[in-house]
């Protein structure tokens, strides 16, 4: 990987900060047996990602995550950057955007969740914690999703 936001430097860094600390809020370890952030390996195909964007929505995601990282400082009570904020904590500062009155915290709030659930919901092994199938094989698709050809005529039994 080699890119803008895979590279080296204060801004490639804070962004990946943002990027590890939204995903280990959003996705956390858990005792459920659900895929957790690390298992899905949010950072690296988030930055993955970002490199397949075009220039221009590149930087706007970016600024997504370096906003978080460093806006933080200005946003939460404590002056301390998102990233070293407990990770429990990150997690209800992340529910009380999406819930504000602002209408510019909740769209941040729901920016925030959209693009983390969409990396989390895109790994194979969330898909299959779902259950999560096709009726079809797609050989082109290097997604495996688990083919249940006889899926439609098992929903017309049960009903």
């Amino acid at each position: 990987m080699s890119g803008p936001v895979t590279g080296e430097g204060f801004w490639a860094n804070r962004a990946r900060d943002g990027i590890v600390a939204l995903s280990e809020a959003t996705f956390p370890e858990n005792d459920l047996g659900a895929p957790d952030w690390k298992s899905t390996d949010m950072v690296r195909r988030t930055l993955e990602y970002l490199d397949e964007l075009p220039p221009k929505q590149r930087r706007l995601v970016t600024l997504l995550f370096v906003f978080v990282e460093l806006g933080a400082l200005f946003l939460v009570i404590g002056f301390r950057r998102f990233s070293r904020i407990p990770r429990a904590r990150r997690a209800e500062i992340i529910r009380g955007w999406r819930h504000s009155r602002l209408l510019p915290l909740r769209v941040l709030g729901d920016a925030i969740k959209a693009t983390t659930t969409m990396m989390y919901m895109s790994h194979p092994s969330v898909l299959a914690y779902i259950g999560e199938y096709r009726v079809c094989s797609h050989e082109e698709d290097p997604l495996r999703i688990d083919v249940r050809p006889d899926a439609l005529a098992r929903m017309g039994d049960e009903a």
